[in-house]
């Protein structure tokens, strides 16, 4: 199975198409920013099916596990990253794809484990332990 196009709406209009993912994903984030309302990006597959993700103006993007593959990811600490579904995070320890992480907004401090990043640059954990608020 593969994509054979992509399909750009905001609030339940079509936009825009692309096709290839990434530019569909670019043009999705350009939109939602400089319009303030989520984009809408749905996947057609040669199968016949489709699959959705929702680009965020604050640079969220919801579900982008349905279209994009990710990679194991190697934090950096002292680096902050932004998470797929939200939030920005500060690295303040790291081992292979296991870190400490600090939500920046909210103080929680955690260990990410499993580390994984999309094209974009996002990050995502596949579970998190030891969750604590700091200071």
């Amino acid at each position: 199975m593969r994509y054979t196009h992509f399909v750009l709406t905001q609030n339940g209009e079509q936009i825009g198409t692309a096709a290839v993912m990434e530019q569909a994903i670019n043009a999705a984030k350009g939109y939602a920013e400089k319009n303030g309302a989520p984009v809408s990006v749905i996947g057609h597959r040669d199968d016949g099916k489709e699959k959705e993700v929702i680009y965020h103006p604050d640079g969220r993007i919801e579900k982008i596990w349905q279209l994009a593959q990710s990679s194991p990811f190697y934090p950096q600490e002292g680096a902050t990253y932004r998470n797929a579904g939200g939030g920005i995070f500060h690295c303040t320890d790291a081992n292979g794809t296991d870190a400490w992480m600090t939500n920046i907004k909210s103080g929680w401090n955690f260990k990410a484990h499993g580390c994984r990043t999309y094209f974009d640059g996002s990050i995502e954990w596949d579970y998190s332990t030891d969750g604590h608020f700091t200071n």
